[in-house]
């Protein structure tokens, strides 16, 4: 971030876009690059969703990182939700002091969306994980303080646009006691100011072309997870290398990044196939009451090991625009 700013980006900070403002911008500057990120939670829909002690993992991860001081100590918590955010939160809750800690999901865990190994860090961690659970409302008491998740076991079904779909079984809901309940279905994105400013949208995403130009509007462009949908940071840091590259030649530069240093050639010699180094992890009654990195650093031997791997991106990085990168932009 340093360095970007570095260049002259002035930043104005604490500024709430909303139609207006954002009709405003655009009147104002020659052109405007929309990359506002998913950073809304999405709703489950079912009664209860308003009380006590329901929150988004979203906005739990975001204070945890922002170093506030949440203490979950004796606390009963569900995640619902089966993806890596929903096994940050559930990981995360741990490390805040829960009692228990019970991820439900309303398909298998072998259909899961994350990693494999954060999936089995939870459970090493002390973490349950309910799959075939479906969440059907969420009970609470007579001060509107959550009391349980009440869900409906699943049968998981036929497949639907390359998943097996669940269906609810013919038996009686459960409920599973909890004081905590940590919503993780997905992000969403608030695209609704853009919308009222005549913005294409579909669904919550900004509408884009292939060089990311918003149709209708010339000098507006946009990209990342507004336009995708939540997606890796690698794929957000190419649509803004694509953009900046095409808001150049809209007004009217072709302006050429170059590598201002020498870069050897890569050797031709061959390279036999090596097996990567996997970081071990710190012990699981241990890396789980802290907040430190679980993964221990590899050692010499290893970092040297891995550098002969190299596949040299540094010289044949490639790019989505100007026929890939070897040289220059």
């Amino acid at each position: 971030i340093n360095a970007i700013l570095s260049l002259g980006v002035e930043v104005k900070l604490g500024e709430d876009i909303g139609t207006e403002e954002f009709n405003k911008i655009k009147n104002e500057y020659d052109a405007v690059y929309i990359s506002i990120g998913a950073h809304l939670d999405k709703k489950l829909g079912i009664d209860g969703e308003d009380k006590k002690g329901v929150m988004s993992a979203v906005g739990l991860l975001r204070a945890v990182g922002e170093g506030e001081k949440i203490d979950f100590g004796g606390k009963n918590v569900v995640v619902i939700g089966g993806g890596n955010v929903a096994m940050d939160a559930t990981r995360t809750s741990v490390r805040l002091g829960a009692k228990s800690v019970t991820c439900v999901y309303r398909r298998r865990i072998s259909d899961m969306t994350a990693l494999p190994a954060e999936i089995e860090g939870a459970i090493a961690e002390g973490c349950e994980i309910k799959e075939l659970a479906a969440p059907v409302r969420i009970a609470y008491d007579e001060n509107d303080s959550v009391t349980g998740l009440v869900c409906q076991q699943q049968i998981i079904g036929s497949y639907y646009k390359g998943r097996p779909k669940p269906f609810k079984a013919n038996t009686p809901e459960e409920t599973i006691p909890c004081d905590i309940v940590i919503v993780a279905i997905g992000q969403a994105i608030d695209n609704e100011p853009f919308a009222k400013a005549g913005l294409p949208t579909k669904w919550d995403t900004i509408v884009a072309n292939n060089k990311l130009n918003v149709e209708g509007n010339e000098k507006v462009f946009a990209g990342g997870d507004c336009v995708f949908g939540p997606e890796t940071v690698i794929k957000a840091i190419e649509a803004g290398k694509v953009a900046s590259n095409n808001i150049d030649k809209f007004l009217g530069f072709n302006t050429t990044l170059t590598v201002d240093i020498d870069i050897p050639a890569p050797k031709a010699t061959f390279m036999p196939p090596c097996g990567r180094v996997n970081n071990a992890e710190r012990m699981p009654t241990r890396r789980k009451g802290d907040f430190k990195l679980m993964e221990i650093p590899m050692s010499d031997e290893e970092a040297r090991q891995e550098c002969n791997r190299c596949l040299r991106c540094d010289k044949f990085g490639y790019g989505s625009f100007r026929g890939g990168r070897t040289n220059k932009w």
